[in-house]
């Protein structure tokens, strides 16, 4: 049983909520019906006590001066006012003189007349002057009792005992129909909330199995064409939602995926049918001429270091989806990785006889992170400025520390600059601004977008400023370390 019911409950979240609010309800249900039914008892059974209690004050007073009597006359009106009150209550009313012997009883039998009843203990008690009160029940009729004892005094002696009994059967049989009513209220309650929950539980989780045969969807078919319908502004809306925005972020990640897969085809297929041109030259003949091999070697040599760059930033960018920001930790020093950066293009800058600068005003600046990516991520803002700048030109890097405590690393060139239409996808992977002038410096169109990733991964920004004929800025944000 126990088996089935909790394969019934691993079946749906419906189920889970139903029995949920079936058990809550029936436990709250249960207590406050047994709450009510003590409530009624004792209520019922107080409100009887004091109106024994009452009547046999009633009675005491009534023969008080007949129990000092010791005469048929007295006896007789003893007995005749014990079955009037016994009547009226429906109560089983006994008279005792001082020495616990039965004097009147309501349908009193002959043979009860001066039995000792002392050893009872209301009795006792009443005897000894204390109004007594008992429950107990009887082994002849299975009944329980409750018996109220009363003392009555003449002379300030107790002249005898009033004792009025009635059967609880009654007030049994009254809580015993409340119960009944209780358990038929809570099993249509109960109906009821099986109708209830089962509306909102699937009302709730119709939107969960939505996106749940979607997710299975695109687990096992890669299918994100379909969106999940948001109907509510609750929590469940929320979530789809989330779920909605989780899929168009999945739809533009595999339609980045599969530009970036059909840009870094193109850009690995040019330079390699560039090389297989050259190759079938030099077959056919280009090798016999001195001057032609060198000019096909030195070709050959440029499109391999080209196709070996674009392998490079292409395994580096793969690097940086798949790496995990907590692991750059490290303490690294800005002027360390710029100046080391520098030297890395200095011979590049010397060919082309640019001045390289280095004008810093934070000495001693640290950030957290990975000195390596940070110095890669400078090293492609200072190739690119020395490729695109003219001969004779000048690039210099500045630092420094702006009004929000984050230190700036400024690149500065004296290049053609970029097109204001262009500036907003420069970082983008592939993107080329001017394609003729890109082919002729080389490059692979990643070097941007590797160092924005890695300035973004660092919880910095790279921001760019340019006047077509004037040169280009680029300025690297990064925040300092906090110690």
């Amino acid at each position: 049983m126990f088996r089935r019911l909790s394969n019934w409950l691993s079946r749906s979240l419906a189920n889970q909520l139903l029995f949920t609010y079936l058990l809550v309800l029936t436990i709250a249900l249960m207590a406050v019906s047994v709450w009510a039914l003590v409530i009624l008892k004792s209520e019922s059974i107080s409100d009887l006590r004091n109106a024994l209690q009452v009547e046999a004050v009633n009675l005491g007073l009534e023969i008080d001066n007949d129990l000092a009597l010791d005469s048929p006359e007295a006896t007789a009106r003893i007995q005749a006012a014990a079955d009037r009150h016994g009547g009226k209550l429906n109560a089983w009313v006994t008279v005792v003189d001082s020495g616990g012997h039965v004097i009147a009883e309501s349908g009193m039998r002959p043979s009860r007349s001066k039995e000792s009843i002392s050893d009872q203990p209301e009795i006792n008690d009443a005897l000894a002057g204390i109004a007594a009160i008992y429950t107990r029940s009887s082994h002849l009729t299975k009944t329980d009792w409750l018996f109220v004892a009363y003392p009555v005094r003449s002379m300030g002696e107790t002249a005898g005992v009033i004792r009025v009994g009635v059967p609880l059967t009654e007030i049994n049989q009254r809580l015993h129909q409340d119960l009944i009513v209780f358990l038929e209220i809570i099993l249509a309650t109960l109906v009821v909330t099986v109708l209830i929950s089962r509306w909102l539980a699937k009302r709730v989780t119709q939107p969960i199995r939505d996106m749940s045969l979607t997710a299975s969807q695109i687990a096992a078919e890669g299918d994100i064409s379909e969106f999940v319908p948001v109907l509510r502004k609750d929590e469940i809306g929320e979530l789809a939602n989330s779920f909605n925005q989780m899929i168009s972020r999945l739809r533009e990640q595999e339609r980045l995926r599969q530009e970036f897969i059909a840009n870094a085809s193109h850009e690995l297929k040019t330079p390699t049918m560039a090389i297989g041109a050259v190759v079938e030259a030099l077959q056919a003949g280009a090798a016999n001429d001195p001057e032609l091999r060198a000019q096909f070697l030195h070709s050959l040599e440029k499109l391999v270091d080209r196709q070996s760059n674009l392998l490079k930033d292409l395994l580096d960018i793969t690097r940086l989806d798949a790496s995990v920001r907590a692991d750059w930790h490290e303490e690294v020093s800005i002027s360390s990785i710029i100046s080391d950066a520098l030297e890395q293009v200095r011979v590049q800058a010397e060919k082309k006889e640019i001045v390289l600068s280095n004008l810093s005003n934070a000495d001693g600046a640290v950030v957290s992170g990975n000195s390596i990516q940070l110095q890669r991520a400078i090293v492609n803002l200072l190739h690119n400025a020395v490729s695109y700048t003219p001969v004779g030109g000048s690039v210099s890097v500045e630092t420094q520390i702006d009004d929000n405590k984050d230190v700036e690393v400024v690149v500065k060139d004296t290049g053609p600059g970029i097109d204001a239409g262009d500036l907003p996808h420069i970082f983008e992977r592939f993107y080329r601004a001017d394609k003729s002038r890109t082919r002729t410096v080389g490059g692979t169109g990643l070097g941007l977008a590797i160092t924005k990733e890695i300035i973004v991964r660092h919880k910095g920004s790279v921001d760019v400023e340019s006047t077509v004929g004037e040169g280009s800025t680029f300025t690297i944000t990064l925040p300092l370390a906090r110690h």
